[in-house]
């Protein structure tokens, strides 16, 4: 990046960092106004940006579908904004029962609002999605390297209770130890994370393409961007860290997307 287009873009992001906090004041007050449960924000303005679904593409463009995916693999692409990470995972229905959507999951976020993870989509609702910001640190999927990873593999943790469990299919912070389960809409298994992971809804249209259409749950967008929206803009190559992820955003697998990934 030159030293004009470094210029402009320390200009934008301070020049927009009032108002869209005052845009994100604004919505989160509007959310808290709507009802206890999270809801979901398909075509609301979240810190300030119409929301709006998204497919899901690999980088040579071909449309993601359920059976371009492998099992038991996590890939990441950003929604619903392309400085915010997210995980796709189509989990191993052999390893663990998948979730019924028939039978919603209960969570609850950091701030006592319950709400209802339905499940995931595609063959034995597999396919599930999870923003990958983790709820205690805002660890994440970054290009140099990665402390938040889903782990396919049997592992032993230490609940919250200090027991030792065995579990596969978990996605682990090896930053401060959080574990969360995919199967359970990113339940809190172990570790200081404050809440769930926030999560992507998917849906699946008649050709069996894949879209991102929704984020409910207790997110950490705003706190995400004001954090890390510099350093992500540079990463992505982008102007504003709240641009949102427009018609199409790339799906990469997470092996790919970071060039480390610390495990634990």
């Amino acid at each position: 990046m030159d030293r004009r287009k470094f210029t402009r873009l320390c200009s934008s992001l301070v020049a927009g960092a009032s108002s869209l906090s005052l845009a994100s004041r604004a919505a989160i007050a509007a959310s808290e106004n709507q009802s206890e449960a999270a809801s979901d924000t398909a075509g609301v303005e979240v810190a300030g940006r119409k929301i709006r679904s998204t497919q899901l593409v690999f980088p040579n463009g071909a449309p993601v579908t359920a059976d371009s995916l492998a099992e038991g693999t996590a890939y990441i692409f950003h929604f619903p904004f392309k400085s915010t990470p997210g995980f796709l995972i189509r989990l191993r229905s052999d390893a663990r029962q998948t979730s019924d959507k028939s039978s919603p999951v209960t969570l609850t976020d950091k701030n006592g609002r319950s709400y209802q993870w339905a499940g995931g989509v595609g063959p034995g609702n597999a396919i599930v999605a999870f923003s990958a910001i983790c709820t205690h640190k805002m660890s994440h999927p970054a290009k140099p390297v990665s402390h938040l990873n889903f782990r396919p593999e049997d592992k032993v943790y230490y609940d919250r209770q200090g027991q030792q469990q065995n579990g596969s299919q978990l996605i682990y912070c090896c930053s401060e130890h959080s574990v969360y389960d995919p199967f359970e809409g990113a339940r809190v298994l172990s570790g200081p994370a404050s809440q769930p992971l926030a999560s992507i809804g998917l849906t699946i249209d008649k050709d069996d393409s894949l879209y991102a259409d929704s984020l409910y749950g207790g997110d950490m967008l705003e706190q995400f961007v004001e954090k890390f929206g510099f350093r992500q803009a540079i990463e992505q190559n982008l102007t504003d860290p709240y641009e949102t992820s427009g018609p199409t955003t790339s799906v990469v697998p997470a092996d790919e997307f970071s060039a480390m990934q610390i495990l634990c």
